[in-house]
């Protein structure tokens, strides 16, 4: 277990996560060792203030304690998901965990498609991404080094969705909107 636990703290204390159905085979060798070992792991992680926590095939951490992080910076952060996710999903319904995608198709797509146009003009706009180009790069990005998406082609820019998406998708499916009828006066 030792020889893992820098590893381990390194990807998931940056926000990452351990995905079980990773290319990297150091990554996947993450993922088994602490699937063999996930009390030891729990037990220690815990003691310097971090939750090990298991989903539907990926490990991420959460905090014990909330820390200096503002409910504000939290939202933020759940709100640029939530558009990135808006994005990904008007871009094709399938956009999930095993999901193959190419970097030219979504930029292609954005520009035959009006809505996806509109949506990937507000992804990135304090980063003074303007073209679709510049967008989609900065996306993919910001996916692959949260352990979202792996590229599996390199010529063709070719990315696979791993099962640590499902967090985001999770996140998002938890939140319930009333509807103005059933809010009690």
């Amino acid at each position: 277990m030792r020889n893992n636990t820098l590893k381990i703290y390194d990807i998931l204390s940056r926000g990452g996560f351990i995905a079980a159905d990773s290319l990297d085979s150091t990554t996947k060798h993450l993922f088994e060792d602490i699937e063999e070992n996930y009390e030891d792991y729990a037990d220690y992680f815990k003691e310097i203030g971090l939750k090990l926590e298991a989903g539907n095939g990926y490990y991420f951490f959460s905090r014990a304690y909330e820390g200096k992080q503002s409910i504000e910076q939290k939202l933020d952060s759940f709100s640029k998901w939530l558009d990135y996710l808006d994005f990904l999903k008007c871009y094709n319904q399938s956009f999930t965990a095993g999901f193959q995608f190419r970097k030219s198709h979504i930029v292609e797509q954005i520009s035959v498609d009006l809505e996806l146009k509109q949506k990937a003009g507000r992804l990135f706009k304090k980063y003074d991404a303007t073209s679709n180009q510049d967008i989609v790069t900065k996306l993919i990005q910001e996916m692959v080094s949260i352990g979202y998406a792996e590229c599996i082609n390199e010529t063709d820019e070719t990315y696979k969705v791993t099962s640590a998406f499902r967090y985001a998708e999770e996140l998002v499916n938890m939140i319930q909107i009333a509807n103005e009828d059933e809010i009690p006066e």
